[in-house]
């Protein structure tokens, strides 16, 4: 039997395992399997979040800067920064981090350490996560190739492959060459996945929330061609339809929808339609779906995202598909707090204020307490060999898709050492 059944784990991590244990009613040979293929392969999330934990001094910070009167939005902003660095100084933070780490057992993580917002904010969240990589460097390294990601598991240690939620283009736009230049510098610091869009419309095309669905830009079409040239996967989890379909057949290179659903099982903007699905996997590409509840259909539960799987993986083939949680370990939320300002202006821009777009918003906490718990990725793939997976498709789901995806990205320029 795999270590997973004696792995390290808080009461909230308990609940959760035996919740997705209920869900899933596997049989004893195919929880043991599932849980040593799980051990055994390399297992990556192609988008999430290394985990959330608060340092023992949160409350004492947090209403300091709250009667200090720096407003909502400055103290969503500082108190972020805070967490993000919690473990690398707080002992017990840094044990529920590293607890929920070895729990999941991930050998590679997509993190997302931008929003595509503002290039200065871009840099500063991307500190965070250069330090925290460098503090449990006996637990993490940062990655930027299959090479990599494949040394790291020798290693015995998580590689952690930077994404970004929008590209660096959000100046004044007065000159072309300078904008996309960025892109370039964003390879450089680490960045290998990059999303086109978010929920709505930028200067690059159409979010999937913009009824429009004007798909891309000229603007857009020049990204691409340069995110193929510098290495850059193009990503579009949260771009329109016509967006979509335009990036899939403007680039040269395999494009992903690193965390999305399949618009067949819930119709939700946040799914891909068929149509979508076929114009990513044409480019070689790779789909990974994601464990919200919210987003993956009414009464949603593990079992749900294995629906989703099933049907991309019966659509384009087990080749193109993946798991991309869209989600980490949150841990609990400290006493002492008496919340955010209830101001209007301390809403951050998601793009999703359209109650609409999200019909089932808040009602399941199931992706953090119940069965599509991040700590509960081995079940995912106990769940896969459940739903008649072989082995090898399994080692495709968890990793060799995007394994292959990452590598035919890299510029060919770049030395193989």
């Amino acid at each position: 039997m795999s270590d997973y059944v004696h792995r390290r784990e808080n009461g909230k991590m308990k609940a959760a395992w035996q919740r997705g244990l209920d869900v899933l009613k596997p049989a004893p040979a195919q929880l043991e399997h599932g849980l040593e293929l799980h051990g055994n392969l390399l297992a990556c999330d192609t988008f999430g979040f290394l985990p959330s934990v608060f340092p023992s001094d949160y409350a004492e910070q947090f209403n300091e800067l709250k009667e200090g009167h720096v407003g909502a939005r400055e103290l969503r902003w500082r108190t972020g920064l805070i967490r993000g660095v919690a473990a690398t100084y707080d002992q017990a933070a840094a044990d529920e981090f590293l607890m929920a780490i070895q729990a999941s057992g991930l050998n590679c993580m997509v993190q997302t350490v931008a929003e595509g917002k503002c290039r200065e904010e871009d840099i500063k969240r991307m500190a965070l996560s250069r330090q925290c990589i460098r503090v449990f460097r006996k637990h993490m390294v940062q990655a930027g190739s299959a090479d990599e990601v494949r040394e790291a598991q020798q290693q015995g240690k998580m590689a952690v492959v930077w994404s970004c939620n929008g590209p660096p283009i959000v100046g004044r736009l007065e000159d072309r060459d300078e904008e996309l230049s960025w892109v370039e510098t964003w390879y450089n610091l680490g960045i290998r996945l990059m999303h086109l869009t978010y929920n709505r419309r930028n200067f690059i095309g159409d979010g999937c929330a913009e009824p429009a669905n004007g798909g891309l830009s000229e603007l857009g079409r020049d990204l691409v061609e340069e995110m193929n040239r510098v290495g850059i996967i193009v990503d579009v989890p949260h771009s329109g339809i016509q967006t979509t379909l335009d990036a899939a057949a403007a680039s040269e290179k395999p494009i992903m929808a690193s965390h999305t659903g399949a618009r067949a099982v819930f119709d939700h903007m946040r799914c891909k339609t068929d149509d979508e699905l076929k114009a990513i996997a044409g480019t070689g590409g790779l789909v990974g779906v994601y464990v919200l509840p919210d987003m993956l259909g009414p009464d949603a539960t593990l079992a749900t995202m294995l629906d989703h799987v099933d049907h991309i993986a019966k659509s384009v083939g087990v080749a193109h598909v993946a798991i991309g949680t869209d989600t980490t370990y949150q841990g609990d939320w400290p006493e002492g707090i008496s919340g955010y300002p209830s101001a209007r202006f301390s809403t951050r821009w998601w793009g999703n204020w359209n109650e609409k777009n999200h019909p089932l918003s808040g009602k399941s906490d199931e992706a953090a307490k119940g069965s599509l718990a991040w700590t509960n990725w081995p079940l995912y793939t106990v769940g896969l060999v459940m739903r008649g997976y072989s082995d090898d498709d399994v080692a495709k789901i968890l990793s060799g898709n995007f394994l292959r995806v990452l590598e035919a990205n890299r510029p060919a320029r770049e030395v193989r050492v």
